[in-house]
C-alpha cells in the first residue's frame, strides 16, 4: 500500500474541525473515568494526553514525506513577504499606541486586540475562499476543545469569568505559566491570555497561507494546548 498516496485522500482539516469539539465535550466524562479528584489526581490525567501528543508528534515528523492534497490551495498566489512603507508605518503606530494602553488598561486593550484578531480571521476567510476550511479548523482547534462549558451544570457560576476570558481560553496554559514566571496570579494575567491567543491566531493565519503541511502541524500544536488548558480549567471549575 502506498501510504503517501493514501494521505491525499485523508480530509485532515475536516477531521480536526470535528475532533476538537467532540473530544472537548467529553472532558468531564474523561475526568470522571480516571477517578480523579482534587486531592488524588490519577496518572491517567497526564498519560492519556501525553500519548495523544506523542502520536501527533509522530504524524508531524511524517508530514514532509506525505503527499497532502493541495486542491484547495493550488493555483493561488503565495503570501507576499513584502511590506510597503505605509504598512510599516501603520504597524509601528499601532504598536506605539498599544504599549502604553496595555500598561494602563491591560485587560481592555488586550481584549480589544483579541476581538479584532478574531474578526480578522473572519475577514481572511471571506477574502480567501481556498483557505476557509483551514481557517475553520484553526478556530475549532483553538476554541472548541472548551465545548464542555456549554453543557456544564453550574454554568451560571462560572459565566462571569467565561465572558471576560473566553477569547483567551486557548492560551490558558501558556498564560498561566508565563504569568507565574512574572509573579502574577492568573486572575491578574488574564490580559496575557488574550494577548497570546491573538498571537496564536495571527501565526495560524500566516502558516495557513504557507501550505497545508505547516498548517496541520500548527493546528495539532494549538489543539493540544487547548485540550490541556480545557482539562486544567475544568479542574478549577469543580474545585
Amino acid at each position: 500500500m502506498n501510504y503517501r498516496k493514501l494521505a491525499t485522500h485523508i480530509p485532515f482539516f475536516p477531521i480536526l474541525i470535528l475532533a476538537s469539539p467532540t473530544v472537548g465535550w467529553f472532558i468531564p466524562a474523561f475526568y470522571e473515568w480516571t477517578n480523579s479528584d482534587q486531592s488524588r489526581p490519577s496518572p491517567l490525567l497526564w498519560k492519556v494526553p501525553l500519548s495523544s501528543a506523542i502520536a501527533s508528534l509522530v504524524l508531524c515528523t511524517l508530514l514532509p514525506w506525505l503527499t497532502i492534497n493541495r486542491k484547495e490551495v493550488e493555483h493561488q498566489p503565495g503570501p507576499s513577504m513584502r511590506f510597503s512603507l505605509r504598512t510599516l508605518m501603520i504597524l509601528a503606530t499601532a504598536i506605539a499606541v498599544a504599549i502604553p494602553l496595555l500598561k494602563r488598561f491591560p485587560l481592555a486593550t488586550s481584549g480589544s486586540l483579541c476581538a479584532g484578531t478574531y474578526l480578522y480571521l473572519v475577514v481572511f476567510s471571506v477574502r480567501h475562499p481556498q483557505h476557509r476550511i483551514a481557517s475553520g479548523a484553526l478556530f475549532s482547534c483553538m476554541v472548541l476543545p472548551f465545548s464542555w462549558i456549554l453543557g456544564y451544570g453550574e454554568l451560571e457560576r462560572i459565566l462571569p469569568a467565561i465572558v471576560v476570558m473566553i477569547g483567551g481560553l486557548p492560551a490558558f496554559i501558556p498564560a498561566a505559566l508565563l504569568g507565574h514566571s512574572l509573579g502574577q496570579h492568573f486572575q491578574d494575567s488574564r490580559w496575557l491570555a488574550l494577548l497570546l491567543s491573538s498571537f496564536e491566531l495571527l501565526l495560524g493565519i500566516w502558516l495557513i497561507q504557507l501550505g497545508p503541511k505547516r498548517s496541520i502541524a500548527y493546528l495539532l500544536l494549538v489543539m493540544h494546548l487547548s485540550y490541556f488548558g480545557s482539562l486544567a480549567f475544568y479542574q478549577l471549575c469543580i474545585a
